[in-house]
């Protein structure tokens, strides 16, 4: 019971702090840190479901354009060597839900080296950046990869 509540209250803290500060609480936990600080700091589990699952509460349907399936997301740790870290992120018409782990059926894998994925969160870097240098990759339907951030409540990348 105790590790339990322990494990809620911490995602829920995460949560708000996502929810409330985003972005910029982001860019103040990882500016200046090593990618290996970045993969301890950004790998607890309660951590990782704070920012899986507000990504999930952002979702915005109408960018959707009628998608409904699962992304898969997998975080690799090079810095620290540790196995990567599995998302899911199913979509249904009106909502999202996040869930640790893969699926067998995924209709985009995103595969980025965690710190880019929170630099990506933080607004630091543009995310072509890990694309174009080898250090991210999609696997499946490369017009869905384009949607992402708008489908999560992210600005449209046109409107920057």
């Amino acid at each position: 019971m105790w590790p339990e509540m322990v494990d809620r209250r911490a995602r829920s803290l995460g949560t708000h702090l996502a929810q409330s500060w985003g972005p910029a609480l982001l860019r103040r936990l990882s500016a200046g840190a090593s990618e290996a600080q970045i993969e301890r700091r950004f790998s607890p589990a309660p951590v990782q479901s704070g920012l899986f699952g507000t990504m999930a509460r952002g979702f915005v349907p109408e960018a959707a354009d009628g998608f409904r399936g699962r992304v898969r997301y997998e975080l690799t740790r090079p810095a620290t060597g540790a196995t990567a870290i599995v998302w899911t992120i199913e979509v249904e018409a009106l909502r999202a839900s996040a869930h640790r782990g893969a699926t067998a059926e995924a209709e985009l894998i995103v595969r980025f080296r965690l710190a880019d994925f929170i630099a990506i969160a933080a607004g630091a870097i543009d995310p072509a950046e890990p694309l174009l240098t080898d250090r991210a990759s999609f696997v499946g339907d490369l017009g869905l990869a384009a949607r992402l951030p708008e489908m999560f409540g992210a600005p449209s990348p046109q409107g920057r």
